[in-house]
């Protein structure tokens, strides 16, 4: 499909999906419009644009291609966030579905984008996929004398809090000393305990 008909589907997706906003035939051009309903991925009533089945399956797609290529731009290639969006733009129209789950498989299935933004599940996701080597691990599943650089934080906001307190913010450093009865984290020359809760909302690059 063309790069052009992608863009308008994923912002369609978006519009519709996350925005929870209606969406009007004046808003994109005519022309591609046209021509996403005669292939049969959008329909129009009156004026009124919606995704059909596998319109939004194909715009889910693309959504969750962007998200996966600002993931590994940011956690593996060490890319600025401000940065990120322009390749993630050319990484959406190019990945094949072997190289998206490759990808989404070696970040550990991460649930949101650098943005905060979810990223829609694929099958790897679903099935727990874990042939290829992962590189990004929750804390939680690290063990004795490993390594880690923390990456992103899923946290509410009384966890995050807590994990601000301790410093373990993105790009720290930091090695797993215990991980029972409590997983005993070393950063720098300070050692701290924290709990399961804690260590299940830290992402880290394992080094």
């Amino acid at each position: 499909m063309k790069e052009d008909l992608e863009n308008v589907l994923k912002n369609l997706w978006l519009k519709i999906y996350e925005e929870r906003a209606e969406v009007f035939d004046s808003d994109f051009d005519r022309k591609l419009i046209n021509e996403l309903i005669s292939l049969g991925y959008v329909k129009s009533t009156d004026k009124k644009l919606r995704l059909t089945e596998e319109g939004e399956k194909i715009a889910r797609k693309i959504v969750r291609l962007h998200r996966l290529a600002e993931r590994l731009l940011s956690d593996v290639l060490g890319i600025s966030e401000h940065n990120t969006e322009v390749s993630a733009c050319l990484f959406e129209h190019v990945l094949s579905e072997e190289v998206e789950e490759a990808i989404c498989t070696l970040l550990g299935h991460p649930a949101i984008c650098p943005h905060g933004r979810r990223i829609p599940k694929g099958e790897c996701c679903l099935e727990g996929a874990s042939q290829i080597s992962r590189l990004i691990f929750r804390v939680s599943e690290l063990n004795p004398g490993d390594e880690g650089e923390v990456r992103y934080l899923i946290a509410d906001e009384p966890v995050l809090q807590k994990i601000i307190t301790l410093g373990l913010l993105p790009g720290k450093r930091f090695r797993v000393v215990r991980v029972f009865p409590a997983y005993v984290i070393q950063m720098g020359n300070t050692n701290f305990a924290i709990d399961k809760t804690i260590a299940d909302t830290i992402y880290a690059l394992k080094l």
